[in-house]
């Protein structure tokens, strides 16, 4: 039984489809690589790369619009990365989610590389300041409806915002640990310096020890020692004997003067 009007009972229809819609406020679906889930097909296009416009018979202008073709809409709430697209009209054709009849949405998307969202209620194109919604709504299983939205979404800006905190949080205990690490590593090669030049100077200290100890083994060596100190005092002596006969010397050439 319908209450009012057909246009009345659809616009009721409407708004309870756009009541149960979770990505008009969320699009929060499971991210995934997103492989062959949209296929763009692009019109005739002029020498910039955008749809080339048409002449019809009539001298009406016609500009052919990119056909997107979501074949695997709708298997399960899901979100990817979509490719670059050069906006303007745009054909969606997609399987409506209840009834599965294959539906072609006119729809008029910016340029960009949006986040391509899907839930049982609708197909999103999530741009950095804007979505566009193609909404199926709940009750009605033969048509759609285009939402032009400012904005990403609340709870997925909040999702982003968090997801940036946590990143900045990471990044900077990322630079904290380097600079930690670092610091360790500064503080063992100063050991490892000092330790090293310690180790070397045990090692001659050792070196000069068991130099010692093997001299005290070679045969005669306790006489070399004993000549080499009865050399010192020769040299002591013969020094002593030199500087007498300079004595001696001078004080007989003073003598000869005198007479």
């Amino acid at each position: 039984m319908l209450w009012g009007t057909p246009a009345d009972h659809f616009r009721r229809v409407i708004v309870v489809g756009l009541l149960f819609t979770p990505s008009l406020l969320t699009a929060q679906e499971p991210v995934v690589p997103g492989f062959n889930e949209l296929t763009v097909i692009d019109p005739a296009a002029d020498e910039t790369g955008l749809p080339a416009p048409i002449v019809t018979p009539d001298g009406k202008v016609d500009i052919p619009p990119t056909l997107h073709v979501h074949s695997y809409y709708y298997s399960g709430d899901r979100e990817y990365q979509g490719p670059i697209l050069q906006g303007g009209p745009t054909i969606v054709v997609a399987n409506h989610p209840k009834s599965g009849e294959k539906m072609y949405i006119d729809v008029t998307l910016p340029p960009g590389a949006p986040v391509i969202a899907y839930n049982k209620f609708s197909i999103t194109y999530v741009y950095a300041d804007q979505r566009v919604i193609v909404i199926f709504p709940l009750l009605a299983h033969d048509s759609a409806l285009v939402k032009y939205i400012h904005g990403r979404g609340v709870l997925r800006e909040m999702k982003e915002h968090a997801v940036d905190i946590s990143k900045q949080i990471n990044a900077k205990k990322k630079r904290s640990r380097l600079s930690s690490e670092l610091h360790e590593l500064r503080r063992e090669a100063s050991d490892f310096v000092k330790g090293a030049a310690g180790v070397m100077d045990r090692t001659g200290g050792v070196i000069v020890e068991r130099t010692r100890a093997a001299t005290r083994l070679i045969p005669g060596v306790q006489a070399l020692r004993s000549l080499g100190d009865q050399a010192e005092e020769r040299g002591a002596i013969e020094e002593i004997r030199q500087a007498g006969l300079q004595q001696a010397e001078d004080a007989t050439e003073f003598i000869r003067t005198i007479r």
